[in-house]
C-alpha cells in the first residue's frame, strides 16, 4: 500500500506563534495541519534564512507526533525570491525525492510557502513534472462574515497542461525587458502572480497561441503580471517584453508610436517587441482604426507603413491586450471599434476580482506581509481580528488595494502583532494604474496642452469611476474642491463649457 508523504516548508509562523490578545502559543501551519491530516512521513524543508525555524518546528513535529518520520532538506537557492534561482534547486530537490519513494502518495503544503515558491510549486504540479496533491487553507463565508478555515485539497495528478519542463525555468522577473515603470523597483520587489487555479490553467493553455488575446478585469487585479506571466510561458520568452499604457498617449501620436515614424520604422513598439510580446495596457483608448490596423498586422504578419509605398513590414510579436471597461458598453457608446471587439471576443480571459475568490484573502495577506517582514528587523503578523476584517473587506481596488492596506498597516503598527485597528479600509483607491508618471517621447506634432488635457481627463474620470460618481469623496482624493470637480464634469460633455460661460455671463 503506497505511503502518505508530506513536503512542506518551515515558515516564520512555524513551529508555534503568539497573538496578543490570546493565551498560550498557537500551532503554525505545519502542526496544525498534521494534527489534521495523518501521514507516514514529512519531508521537511528549510530556506536559507529559516534554518531555525527547521531545527524547532522538527524537534516539536517529533514531540508531539514521535512516531512520524521525518526527513530534514534544504533549498539552497541564494535568492528566495527569484522564480528562476527558486525552479533551478527546487526541481532536482524534488527529483531526489521521488527517486527515493517512488510508490509514495505525495501531498504538498502550501501554508508556509512564501509567495514566489508557492507559484514554483504550483507550476511544476501542474505541468506534470512532480505528481502531487496541493495542499491549502479555504475560508468560508456566511452571510458576508468569514467563518472557520477549511483545508482545501487539488488533485493534480494529472497535469492540467504539458509544459516543456525548460520553459518553467525562464519564470524570472525580466524587470530590464519591462517598458513600463510601474512594473521596475528594486531589484528584491520581484513581480508575483495574484492569481486563482483557473487563471493558471488558462494560462498554460493560452501561453502556446499566437494569436491576439484580450485580458480583461477591474482594476487592480493584476492584468499586467498576468501579461507577463505569458510572455515568460510561451514560446517567445527569449523574445523581449514590451509593456505599453496606453492612457498616457494622445490619439493623434498612436501611429507614429506603435507603428513607427514614417521615416524610422524601428522607433516603433512594434520593431521594439519584434520576437517577443506587445502588452498593451487600456487598450480602450487607442483610436479604433489604429486598433483595427494593428489586429489586422497581427493577422496577415506584416503592416504597410505610411510612406512606403506597397514594401510590406514584417510583424513578428505576440499582441495581448488588456482593459478595465466593459467593452460591450464602450462599442454601444461609441468609444470602441465595433470590428475590433468581434475580433477580440475570440480570445478573451477575464480575471476574477478579489471579492469573487474571498478564500485566497488571507493568503495573499500572508504573502505581502511575509515580503513586508523581510525588510523589517522584527518581523509581524496578523491577529484573528485583523485577517477577519480583511476577510470582510469587498476590495474595490482588489489586489492592489489589499497590498496598500497591508503595507499601510506594517508602517502603523507599533506592537509585533497587527490588530484590527491597523487596518484602514478607507484606502480603496487604485491610483496605481491611473496613467504611467514617465515623460511622454516628444515628437513632431506633440502639444503639451492636449497631451495634460488626456492625462487629466483619465484621472478625474477614473476617480469618479471608484467613488462611484460621488463628487465629494472624489474631490477629496485628488485633494480639490467639489466645485473644481463639478466644474471640470462640465468640460468632460461637448458644448457644454461654452453654455456655462455664457449662463455666468448672463447671470451678470
Amino acid at each position: 500500500m503506497p505511503r502518505r508523504a508530506l513536503l512542506t516548508f518551515a515558515g516564520a509562523l512555524d513551529p508555534y506563534y503568539r497573538e496578543s490578545h490570546e493565551d498560550g502559543r498557537q500551532k503554525g501551519p505545519v502542526l496544525s495541519l498534521l494534527s489534521g491530516r495523518s501521514f507516514d512521513r514529512i519531508i521537511l524543508i528549510g530556506r536559507p534564512h529559516r534554518h531555525e525555524e527547521l531545527e524547532l518546528t522538527s524537534a516539536a513535529i517529533r514531540q508531539l507526533h514521535p512516531n512520524l518520520r521525518i526527513e530534514l532538506r534544504r533549498l539552497e537557492a541564494a535568492d528566495t525570491t527569484n522564480h528562476s534561482e527558486i525552479l533551478s534547486h527546487l526541481r532536482p530537490l524534488l527529483a531526489a525525492v521521488r527517486q527515493e519513494h517512488p510508490e509514495d502518495t505525495f501531498f504538498i503544503s502550501l501554508l508556509s510557502c512564501p509567495p514566489e515558491i508557492h507559484a514554483c510549486l504550483v507550476l511544476i504540479v501542474a505541468a506534470g513534472e512532480f505528481p502531487a496533491r496541493l495542499l491549502n487553507y479555504r475560508r468560508t463565508v456566511h452571510d458576508g462574515l468569514a467563518g472557520p478555515r477549511l483545508l482545501r485539497e487539488l488533485d493534480w495528478s494529472e497535469p492540467l497542461a504539458r509544459v516543456d519542463p525548460a520553459r518553467l525555468a525562464q519564470i524570472s522577473a525580466r524587470r530590464d525587458r519591462w517598458d513600463d515603470a510601474e512594473q521596475q523597483g528594486p531589484g528584491s520587489l520581484v513581480p508575483r502572480h495574484y492569481f486563482t487555479v483557473r487563471s493558471v490553467e488558462q494560462a498554460l493553455q493560452l501561453c502556446r497561441h499566437d494569436a491576439p488575446l484580450l485580458i480583461r478585469g477591474e482594476p487592480g487585479t493584476q492584468k499586467q503580471l498576468y501579461a507577463a506571466l505569458l510572455h515568460q510561458l510561451g514560446p517567445r520568452h527569449a523574445g523581449p517584453l514590451i509593456i505599453f499604457n496606453c492612457a498616457t498617449l494622445p490619439p493623434a501620436l498612436f501611429e507614429a508610436v506603435l507603428f513607427g515614424e514614417d521615416d524610422r520604422h524601428g522607433d516603433g513598439k512594434l520593431h521594439q517587441a519584434e520576437s517577443g510580446t506587445l502588452v498593451l495596457i487600456k487598450c480602450q483608448h487607442i483610436p479604433g482604426p489604429v486598433l483595427e490596423r494593428l489586429l489586422r498586422a497581427a493577422d496577415d504578419g506584416h503592416f504597410y507603413p505610411a510612406s512606403r509605398g506597397r514594401t510590406p513590414v514584417r510583424m513578428n510579436a505576440r499582441l495581448i491586450l488588456t482593459t478595465d471597461r466593459d467593452l460591450d458598453s464602450e462599442v454601444r457608446q461609441g468609444r470602441f471599434s465595433p470590428d475590433a471587439w468581434r475580433r477580440l471576443q475570440l480570445n478573451t480571459v477575464s480575471l476574477l476580482p478579489l471579492r469573487e475568490h474571498p478564500a485566497d484573502i488571507a493568503l495573499l495577506a500572508h504573502e505581502e506581509l511575509e515580503r513586508l517582514n523581510r525588510t523589517l528587523p522584527r518581523p509581524k503578523r496578523f491577529s484573528s481580528g485583523a485577517l477577519a476584517k480583511l476577510e470582510s473587506h469587498a476590495w474595490p481596488s482588489n489586489i492592489s488595494e489589499l497590498r496598500r492596506v497591508i503595507e499601510h498597516a506594517v508602517v502603523q503598527s507599533e506592537q509585533p502583532t497587527i490588530q484590527a485597528t491597523d487596518i484602514a479600509l478607507d484606502l480603496a483607491l487604485n491610483m496605481a494604474n491611473v496613467f504611467n508618471p514617465a515623460a511622454p517621447r516628444i515628437r513632431e506634432g506633440f502639444s503639451l496642452e492636449e497631451y495634460l488635457r488626456t492625462v487629466k481627463h483619465e484621472l478625474v474620470r477614473s476617480v469618479l469611476r471608484k467613488t462611484g460618481n460621488n463628487q465629494s469623496e472624489a474631490a477629496r482624493l485628488l485633494g480639490v474642491t467639489p466645485q473644481a470637480v463639478s466644474k471640470y464634469i462640465l468640460t468632460l460633455r461637448p458644448g457644454a463649457a461654452g453654455r456655462t460661460r455664457k449662463g455666468r455671463r448672463t447671470s451678470r
